[in-house]
């Protein structure tokens, strides 16, 4: 798992999409990996890069339920509300923008700006 999380990070990187899902789907389905949390947060993106935004919005949705308090749930929550918006969800966007304000008052830095701009295209208050 860990070969194919860098594996799958660096697709990212690249935006080679389809290589991403493929080297995250081999990291989920390690399930006793410690990286499988990882994964299922990479998994997400590489469908969202992929503009496949239903399975994207489950991934991101898994993703913050296998640890709502843990180093992605900002992220998890934040790539739920951007694949929400791209399936023209946009009240259930906001709400899971609320969601992320109400559990994490103070967001990281580098999420504050993704938040504003999810807020916008979502049409929220």
């Amino acid at each position: 798992p860990e070969v194919a999380m860098q594996e799958g990070n660096a697709a990212l990187a690249r935006r080679d999409y389809p290589a991403a899902e493929q080297a995250a789907r081999e990291v989920v389905a390690a399930k006793n990996s410690p990286r499988a949390y990882d994964g299922q947060l990479l998994l997400a993106q590489a469908l969202f890069g992929q503009r496949q935004y239903s399975e994207a919005a489950i991934a991101y949705d898994d993703a913050y339920k296998r640890s709502r308090k843990g180093s992605h749930a900002q992220d998890a929550l934040l790539g739920l509300a951007n694949s929400l918006v791209g399936i023209n969800e946009k009240k259930a966007a906001c709400g899971t923008l609320e969601k992320l304000h109400a559990e994490f008052p103070q967001p990281r830095g580098d999420l504050r700006e993704g938040i504003a701009g999810a807020a916008q295209r979502a049409g929220c208050r």
